[in-house]
């Protein structure tokens, strides 16, 4: 079990909102900057030599080290405070983190990595999976660049591609955060039924690769903030059905 920290975001520049950072960056503007350019190089490496998908946290953390070592000194770490985004609901507790990991490994792990799987079945099964990683959020920023790769690895084994290109950043949000708090998976169903190509498709109608960085003029996404969770409130966390369907 991870220990849990003391009641302040040590991930912080003290005294300021800004994540602390390898590259001196300041502002959230010049920290932004700094990701752009040094994830989407790494990326680059990434696509280049793709690893074959195991479906695990630890290829997840692995992935997230791969993109933010020259940003974080703890890439590929798994995070040591509870956060959310903005004033949303908390995502996987410090608490309870080893069940959610042990859930989301086995639910994928059954499901064959997604393998042998018509379309409408491999979309339903990814939305689901999808559901249950996000809901882990296993670092303190960098989640969703991370796990965009991470289910590239997964569909690309599975025999599918995925478009990321024909979806927003807005849409993606919201679709996870209903997910998140509702536990109804029809809007990344939705989504997906757009992401979701065959790879003769995604070669011939793919343009542009954006799997790092979702495009959506005027909308900023909410950054991750510290949340501290009383032993009462992480109680009432594990009443709500996404933690009762992973004790079951």
């Amino acid at each position: 079990m991870i220990e849990l920290p003391n009641a302040f975001d040590t991930y912080l520049i003290p005294g300021t909102h800004i994540l602390r950072n390898l590259v001196g960056a300041t502002t959230a503007k010049e920290l932004e900057a700094a990701e752009n350019d040094f994830v989407s190089i790494r990326i680059l490496e990434l696509q280049s030599a793709p690893p074959k998908a195991q479906g695990t946290l630890e290829q997840l953390q692995w992935i997230h080290h791969q993109l933010f070592q020259d940003i974080y000194d703890w890439a590929g770490h798994i995070r040591t405070v509870d956060i959310a985004k903005g004033n949303s609901q908390v995502f996987q507790p410090l608490a309870v983190f080893d069940m959610g990991v042990q859930y989301c490994e086995r639910t994928l792990a059954e499901d064959h990595l997604l393998q042998n799987m018509d379309r409408t079945t491999f979309i339903h099964r990814l939305s689901a999976n999808y559901d249950n990683f996000n809901i882990l959020h296993p670092f303190r920023e960098g989640n969703g660049r991370a796990q965009r790769l991470f289910w590239d690895l997964i569909a690309h084994d599975a025999g599918w591609r995925l478009d990321w290109s024909q979806i927003s950043k807005q849409e993606n949000d919201n679709a996870s955060q209903i997910a998140r708090q509702t536990a109804d998976e029809t809007a990344l169903i939705t989504m997906f039924s757009r992401v979701v190509k065959t790879p003769e498709e995604y070669e011939s109608e793919t343009t542009t690769n954006i799997v790092a960085h979702l495009q959506d003029a005027g909308y900023t996404t909410l950054p991750n903030v510290y949340r501290y969770l009383s032993p009462a409130q992480i109680d009432d966390e594990l009443h709500r059905d996404i933690y009762r369907r992973m004790s079951n």
